[in-house]
């Protein structure tokens, strides 16, 4: 940064609890933070100033590639993953055949990951996230990937796991979604918490803040 220019920071001042078992919508329009968040909750990205309390085991769904290994087989994946967030082999285990059916992946599950189109990447990495023992689930804009129908099934999984008593951290532009989906819901404008509350009322803002005009990129 040059002598005396202005730090931009990608968020600022958020605070916010969410409740075990509620599923907390994040939205507001492209660059206000959101992804960021996610990334400093799920431990990718180390927050400047500030901390984040996690009261549990964390799995993250965020961008393509993320927690999966490119050469191993989507089998593995699901292994390393299980691993990863301190399960044991016969915990994994129990669980394989539903991650494996919910994924609809077919004989694939055996091929390295890298060789999966984006759609396959993502249902199976949804159904890992989704059927692994995690006690809060990170969730970032993933139902974008995928046809209708499976978008659809994704979303009642999501409520059924936070019936389950699993809370969830869902980030989306698909206001249809995060209605039927979220409990509650923040709002980011410019990497602060422009709302905090019902889901309508985050709706109307973000619906407010979409209508307004950009602001012009720092010189």
């Amino acid at each position: 940064m040059e002598s005396g220019a202005e730090a931009i920071w990608a968020i600022k001042d958020v605070s916010f609890d969410v409740p075990r078992g509620q599923v907390m919508g994040v939205i507001g329009r492209n660059g206000s933070g959101k992804s960021t968040l996610l990334k400093i909750l799920a431990r990718i990205t180390s927050p400047t100033e500030g901390h984040a309390v996690l009261g549990g085991r964390v799995g993250a769904l965020l961008e393509v590639g993320t927690g999966f290994h490119p050469d191993l087989s989507g089998r593995q994946n699901i292994l390393l993953n299980g691993t990863m967030l301190g399960m044991t082999p016969r915990e994994i285990q129990a669980c394989e055949s539903a991650i494996i059916e919910f994924a609809e992946i077919g004989d694939f599950i055996d091929t390295p990951v890298k060789h999966y189109s984006s759609g396959m990447f993502m249902r199976l990495a949804f159904s890992v996230a989704a059927h692994l023992d995690a006690e809060i689930m990170l969730v970032d804009e993933v139902l974008a990937v995928g046809d209708a129908a499976f978008q659809d099934k994704c979303k009642v999984k999501i409520r059924e796991i936070a019936l389950s008593g699993r809370t969830i951290l869902f980030t989306s532009h698909d206001m249809e979604a995060v209605a039927r989906i979220c409990g509650a819901a923040i709002v980011l404008d410019h990497g602060r918490i422009a709302y905090q509350g019902a889901v309508e009322g985050a709706i109307a803002r973000y619906r407010t803040l979409m209508q307004a005009p950009k602001p012009p990129m720092p010189a």
